[in-house]
């Protein structure tokens, strides 16, 4: 019987474990192992992320005094840092996988980290758990797959930069309106920003293939 304490972690993870059946069933491509690397490259991408923003804020790199200061910050390490560093370790992943297969790694790669971050949220009591869990979630595997369909642009020789300057910006302008208090007109414009992420994340991989991952159609 699963003890009350690991209730609220397993439902950090779900997420991740029902998008993990959904493309090992929906994907024909798609391989069980390409899969577990993928979530591995996802979570060992805390490691360089952590000590990354550990050192930015232990030696006062960046300078907050205004909200204007907040945002290039949110956009230098949520952006710049997460975003470059996630999407660095999806060349790593199979280059002989095809666009559906490959997109659906990136997005698994994005919510393994997500999902590690709700459970970093639910140790340390943050306000809104349940709503910035879930979009914490969205945006990290939307980014991810749009630095994915980057990446994969250029292991074929079409590089598509677009995709990846998107990733950037959308997950830092998410962080800087989501810090925001919940009783602050400006925190929706977070959820405003996720639906932005799903669409683009939507509109770029369907250029690419027309008959899109079903998710996605």
């Amino acid at each position: 019987m699963i003890s009350d304490p690991l209730i609220p972690f397993l439902i950090c993870i779900l997420p991740l474990l029902a998008a993990f059946a959904c493309m090992l069933v929906l994907i024909k491509e798609f391989r069980f192992l390409s899969g577990v690397i993928s979530i591995l490259l996802g979570l060992f991408a805390v490691i360089p992320i952590a000590a990354i923003q550990f050192a930015i804020e232990y030696y006062h790199l960046v300078s907050v005094h205004s909200l204007m200061q907040v945002l290039l910050k949110s956009l230098l390490i949520n952006g710049v840092v997460e975003e470059t560093i996630k999407m660095l370790l999806l060349f790593f992943v199979s280059k002989k996988l095809n666009l559906s297969a490959f997109f659906a790694c990136a997005l698994l790669s994005g919510l393994a980290l997500g999902c590690f971050e709700s459970m970093v949220y639910l140790v340390s009591g943050i306000e809104r758990l349940g709503l910035r869990m879930l979009t914490a979630v969205v945006i990290h595997a939307t980014c991810a797959g749009l630095s994915g369909l980057f990446v994969y642009s250029i292991k074929n020789e079409s590089t598509k930069v677009l995709s990846f300057i998107l990733a950037i910006l959308l997950h830092g302008v998410y962080n800087y309106f989501a810090g925001f208090k919940m009783d602050s007109f400006f925190f929706w414009f977070s959820l405003v920003v996720v639906l932005v992420a799903v669409v683009e994340c939507r509109i770029r991989y369907r250029a690419l293939v027309p008959e899109g991952l079903i998710l996605f159609q």
